[in-house]
């Protein structure tokens, strides 16, 4: 059987198509649109050209599914895009109106769960530190035996700080200082973190997916690594943040969608690297849709 997962997320919208059958679950379909809904929020509430791109974007993701799937098995959910908005049920009744899908809206500790759950049976190690940098939140889980410790989601990510310390696409020197205190802030605020060491790092989301494709450009890696150790995450962040005209030019070739995230995120990745005392960078190319489907679809 067929089942669609629809995930309505700040900075893109994602949509997988799994087949499941005799206990077996494979992708038969990806696909992204990136909207940047955390850019349509002004004084907490999201605006109607942001619900709007919203509805549009979702009933043309359900059109698609609909020629996979049948349209019961069809769900949609939605992280800080709707968690974080002051208007969130006014929102989510006007997308169920239009598209026909009711969001499913997780709250940060469901969605930090979830996360955990999409890659559990493909975690290098068993115990570490699990990251998952969206557009307006991230998520972090300490696991040990492969078993979350600690789930924690905090209220910012790559689009949000873009809009909250860059004034233009790149951020100036000012105020990239700015924006690295403010992430080292609100890291240290979560206080089960204070001390910890985790050599071993999970990064699942667009972020993640984004550093591990551009350190296979910048340096050289072979196209199956899926690792990237502490060394060249820390250079990553040196060029994102001085973001010279050639790797300018990487950047628009590896991942032209990220131009106006990409030295958030990665500093983002960087300074909790930094936190955590991290070796090693795994990238994850599961996590909340498949999450999604284990522990609300299939159950």
């Amino acid at each position: 059987m067929n089942y669609a997962v629809i995930d309505l997320g700040s900075n893109s919208i994602r949509m997988t198509v799994f087949a499941h059958d005799d206990g077996k679950t494979r992708k038969i379909l990806n696909i992204k649109e990136t909207v940047g809904l955390a850019g349509y929020v002004s004084k907490g509430v999201l605006g109607k050209d942001g619900v709007q791109r919203a509805c549009d974007v979702v009933d043309s993701f359900r059109r698609t599914a609909a020629e996979f799937v049948d349209p019961a098995n069809i769900r949609l959910f939605a992280t800080a895009s709707l968690r974080n908005v002051k208007n969130r049920e006014e929102a989510s009744l006007i997308i169920a109106e239009k598209t026909g899908l009711s969001p499913d809206i997780l709250e940060g500790e469901e969605e930090a769960a979830l996360g955990f759950a999409g890659v559990v049976p493909y975690l290098p190690a068993d115990s570490g530190i699990l990251i998952d940098i969206g557009g307006a939140s991230t998520e972090l889980v300490q696991f040990e035996d492969r078993k979350p410790v600690h789930l924690t989601s905090l209220p910012f990510g790559s689009l949000s700080l873009s809009v909250e310390f860059v004034s233009e696409t790149l951020p100036r020197s000012g105020e990239m200082n700015k924006l690295k205190a403010g992430i080292q802030k609100r890291l240290a605020r979560v206080e089960w973190a204070k001390g910890l060491k985790c050599p071993e790092m999970v990064g699942i989301g667009g972020t993640a997916r984004a550093a591990l494709k551009l350190s296979r450009a910048q340096f050289g890696l072979p196209p199956e690594l899926k690792q990237v150790d502490a060394v060249k995450v820390k250079k990553l962040a040196k060029l994102v943040e001085g973001m010279e005209d050639e790797f300018l030019q990487t950047v628009h070739r590896v991942v032209p969608e990220r131009l106006h995230t990409i030295t958030p995120g990665i500093t983002l990745l960087w300074q909790a690297m930094k936190a955590f005392d991290v070796e090693t960078l795994t990238v994850c190319k599961f996590g909340v849709r498949d999450g999604y489907l284990s522990s609300r679809v299939l159950k």
